[in-house]
């Protein structure tokens, strides 16, 4: 009996010692920590905040997280010339576990709380990292105004930096993921650092390769939704651009003035009346539910009028701003279909060439000069072919963007197309998402990230 005392206490003291020996590294083992103390220690992050996102707050048992945080981390504002402007850069977690696998929320706009790619990190149990893009929201630097650094180089690069900061608290492995322009940011990230995840995931994101991508036309105006539908959002297409500068558009003119708003050029007007009509595909997930819509902008001139007057203060929104000068620089825009209404914009100044100088504020039209296809080129062609890291690309049939998805795809990626839904992954609502396209999501990730 008293062998086994001994036993048992030599065994105690030497636990007591491995356990003193690690009171001062808690970030080299932060099983026995806490995940604020464990940042703070990194000295890496600033003003960490619990709780932000009150949506998710409110779930927290169903989503089976323990804590969420939001802090800054400072970021240089050219990576290629460390030391020079820096600037705070927003960061959110969502914590699960110190040994759960983590996605890395690659937003393409500002902080949007943790509900992109919510369902695809429920599933797998995992911790979230959520890092708001450079120019937005909270995390605008002192390239403001100049927007020489406002390029997916740069924007992979801070990606890059907060992976490099929490992959020694977070050891499981890591993928990226995001919707519509954050899933672009994530297949950008993979392709300027293939090494870092191991997947990247991008959910109903296009990849234009133009200032006038006319790949979307024809998907738009043939492919979506039924006949009896496209057919109606034609007419009400018509409908808005009879009589030219006389007709809606001269409406809206005056609406906007009354409001106090700026009133727009017809070319920009042209160009939000055919994202309306984009946008009642891209978020409307049945076709009964858009020809309820549809009709009512057809029937009903003054509800026709608002839409329009709302939807150009939307894509004036300063939050939004920061896209329309990446579409300028590198992204690109959609041509919904101009030409098919060539009848009606004939004799209009309308100039599809302008399109995104209208968006634009004056000083900065300059930027489309700069216009360089270069990096999405090369990701259509020649990345999505050879990629060393696991790439998923999932859309949605009737969702316009879908019309811009790669047109071929390397043994080392996989193409999901959910034939029902709208512009996001939704997995877990089966109204958007069947079981079956779910399964064949779950699958292919779990393939890498267990």
């Amino acid at each position: 009996m008293k062998k086994i005392e001994l036993k048992l206490y030599v065994l105690l003291l030497v636990a007591g010692i491995v356990a003193c020996s690690n009171d001062d590294s808690t970030v080299d083992n932060p099983q026995n920590s806490e995940l604020r103390t464990v940042l703070e220690q990194t000295g890496l992050f600033y003003d960490i905040t619990e709780n932000p996102d009150t949506s998710i707050i409110k779930r927290k048992a169903e989503l089976n997280y323990k804590e969420q945080y939001s802090m800054f981390y400072k970021q240089d504002t050219n990576h290629d010339d460390v030391g020079g402007d820096e600037f705070m850069q927003r960061v959110g977690i969502l914590f699960r576990g110190f040994d759960r696998p983590t996605v890395l929320v690659t937003e393409g706009y500002n902080w949007r709380g943790f509900l992109d790619i919510k369902d695809l990190a429920t599933n797998l149990n995992a911790n979230m990292v959520c890092v708001e893009h450079r120019n937005y929201g909270m995390s605008y630097n002192q390239d403001k105004g100049k927007w020489e650094y406002q390029t997916v180089a740069q924007a992979s690069a801070d990606l890059h930096a907060v992976y490099q900061a929490l992959k020694p608290i977070f050891k499981g492995k890591w993928m990226c993921a995001g919707t519509s322009k954050s899933g672009e940011t994530s297949i950008c990230y993979a392709y300027y650092y293939p090494q870092d995840m191991q997947l990247a995931a991008a959910f109903c994101s296009p990849f234009a390769i133009s200032l006038d991508d006319e790949r979307f036309g024809p998907y738009l105006m043939e492919e979506v939704g039924t006949e009896e539908s496209r057919s109606l959002m034609k007419a009400v297409i018509r409908r808005a651009l009879e009589n030219g500068e006389n007709g809606y558009y001269k409406d809206v003119c005056r609406l906007m003035k009354s409001d106090g708003k700026e009133e727009p050029t017809f070319t920009k007007y042209v160009f939000n009346l055919f994202d309306l009509l984009f946008q009642v595909y891209q978020y409307t997930p049945s076709d009964e539910e858009r020809i309820v819509k549809m009709t009512t902008m057809q029937d009903d001139k003054d509800a026709m009028l608002k839409y329009l007057c709302d939807i150009i203060v939307d894509n004036d929104e300063e939050d939004l701003y920061s896209y329309w000068v990446e579409c300028a620089k590198e992204l690109g825009l959609q041509n919904d279909g101009y030409a098919y209404f060539a009848d009606l914009l004939e004799g209009t100044s309308f100039d599809k060439d302008m399109v995104i100088p209208s968006l634009l504020k004056a000083e900065d039209s300059w930027l489309v000069e700069s216009y360089d296809s270069t990096v999405f080129t090369d990701i259509l062609n020649n990345f999505m072919l050879t990629t060393p890291c696991p790439l998923m690309l999932y859309y949605v049939h009737n969702d316009p963007w879908t019309a811009a998805m790669p047109p071929k795809l390397g043994p080392n990626a996989k193409l999901i197309m959910n034939p029902v839904g709208k512009h996001h992954s939704a997995l877990n609502d089966p109204a958007l998402c069947s079981p079956e396209v779910r399964q064949e999501v779950m699958d292919y990730v779990q393939k890498y990230i267990y």
